[in-house]
């Protein structure tokens, strides 16, 4: 009966039955009247939050499915950690879906859908579920970026990222491929201790093992390179984040990094630690070559989106270098660092799409000149947000890459380190310009933005509360993120 355990499946479970329904009431919903699926979707969300709190603190803690779905520490941090994100993410959609007449029940329905791959990415301990789990997450927000039909912006997002995400899943369908035919398995734990042995499965008889796992290794490398935006692999990332939704952009840039990032932590922690030695350098070189290009390549960005979308791909950056410290205290460093930088991107774009009206977003310095005087709180939530993005003390960004950067100088890469300090300081100049434009210069022409809804506000004030406290207080924060990592280091 241990293979039948299904509780490490209640919480995804939940999400899609809560998918389901949001499709059942629009279809079910009379014509001209508006579908319960913003309320349904935090319910939903929210019952999978307590499922999971719920096995976090019960018997169902450790719990395997059939060999392929875990629910351990690491799991269950990365799940609660998405489903906040779902919820925050939901909490900004009705105002600007109205604003934008995207008001439609399968915007959350694919948004659901999407957090399920999500959950299931980052609890995989086989390499064919972690496939599947990425497909189902990859395919639903393909389907949301180009949700606004009507914009030529939205539909080369969607085909740009369709695009690319296909090669990536092709990069990575063939590295479970070679390390299947060189191992003879898809587990995780299967895969390390065949490699760890020597042991070659006789499916590729006469082939040296050790170059064929290098290759396994560098095309699962290139795969989630493409999914956490490293630099050569970075491309679709301004054209998508820039033309998809808002909010959209927000559950990209907050939940699509985290679940790849925690796949990404899994395999190469459980599966690969034999070749650490050889994937390490490599990650390095990745880390290096991401924090420059994506902070000069910010530099020169005059649309906000495509700034803050440059600047994710510098953040992947510094979530790599500290990933070339993994296991150990890498992995409790990028696990900290992702929440902080979940709710500093969930409140920057979320600002955006709280201010948007009529279909128009605040997506220049222009746009955003003289906000402090017309929307204070406002103002004040996202200079919170651009002060955490830069690094400053007593916010959760300047904590997150003290632990990020001290785990690469534990590991010996104290270039790393030095360059990322570096690139921090160069992007204060796009990040704190737009604080200059809300405070210090006059607004231009009619306030023509929206007043920010109660929704939007909670999901604005959350993210502000996050962002500040674990400034000041990041300890409970990092004690769950070091058990998280113990979890994938003991195999």
């Amino acid at each position: 009966m241990t293979d039948l355990d299904l509780r490490p499946l209640f919480p995804a479970i939940v999400v899609a039955l809560t998918g389901l329904a949001v499709l059942l009431a629009q279809a079910f919903t009379p014509k001209g009247a508006r579908a319960p699926a913003a309320a349904l979707s935090l319910a939903g969300l929210f019952g999978a939050l307590v499922a999971v709190v719920v096995i976090a603190r019960g018997a169902g803690r450790g719990s395997v499915l059939a060999q392929s779905l875990a629910a351990d520490d690491f799991a269950l941090f990365f799940q609660a950690l998405i489903l906040a994100i779902g919820i925050v993410a939901v909490l900004l959609s009705p105002s600007y879906l109205r604003e934008t007449a995207m008001d439609r029940g399968e915007y959350y329905a694919l948004m659901l859908f999407a957090i399920v791959g999500m959950m299931g990415l980052v609890s995989a301990l086989e390499l064919v579920a972690v496939f599947v789990a990425l497909e189902i997450m990859s395919v639903a927000v393909y389907a949301l970026a180009g949700l606004q039909r009507d914009r030529e912006e939205s539909q080369e997002s969607a085909l740009k990222y369709f695009i690319t995400g296909s090669f990536s899943s092709a990069f990575l369908l063939y590295g479970i491929a070679v390390l299947y035919g060189l191992t003879g398995t898809t587990s995780l734990a299967g895969i390390a201790a065949k490699l760890h042995s020597g042991a070659a499965s006789p499916a590729m008889p006469g082939a040296p093992a050790s170059a064929l796992a290098l290759v396994g290794v560098g095309l699962l490398l290139v795969g989630f390179g493409f999914k956490v935006a490293s630099v050569p692999f970075h491309m679709w990332a301004p054209d998508a984040y820039e033309g998809a939704p808002t909010t959209v952009t927000a559950l990209m840039a907050a939940g699509v990094k985290a679940a790849a990032f925690g796949a990404f932590l899994r395999v190469f922690v459980q599966a690969l630690p034999g070749l650490a030695a050889q994937w390490q350098p490599a990650v390095a070189v990745l880390a290096l070559v991401t924090m420059v290009v994506g902070n000069l390549a910010a530099l020169a960005q005059s649309n906000l989106k495509r700034m803050l979308a440059y600047s994710s791909v510098a953040h992947a950056g510094y979530l790599l270098t500290a990933l070339v410290a993994a296991p150990g205290v890498g992995t409790a460093a990028v696990l900290f660092y992702l929440v902080a930088y979940a709710a500093v991107n969930l409140g920057g774009f979320g600002v955006f799409a709280a201010l948007t009206r009529a279909g128009r977003e605040p997506l220049s310095l222009t746009d955003m000149a003289g906000l402090s005087a017309r929307r204070p709180l406002l103002a004040a939530a996202l200079t919170v947000f651009l002060v955490s993005l830069t690094g400053v003390p007593i916010s959760g960004g300047f904590v997150g890459k003290f632990y990020l950067f001290s785990a690469a100088v534990t590991a010996g890469y104290t270039h790393l380190a030095v360059v990322g300090m570096l690139m921090s300081a160069v992007s204060a100049y796009y990040y704190l310009r737009v604080v200059v434009a809300m405070y210090m210069q006059e607004p231009v022409g009619e306030d023509g933005w929206s007043r920010v809804t109660p929704g939007a506000g909670l999901a604005l004030a959350l993210a502000t509360a996050v962002v500040l406290i674990l400034g000041v207080y990041p300890g409970p924060l990092m004690d769950a993120a070091r058990a998280a990592a113990r979890s994938i280091t003991i195999l």
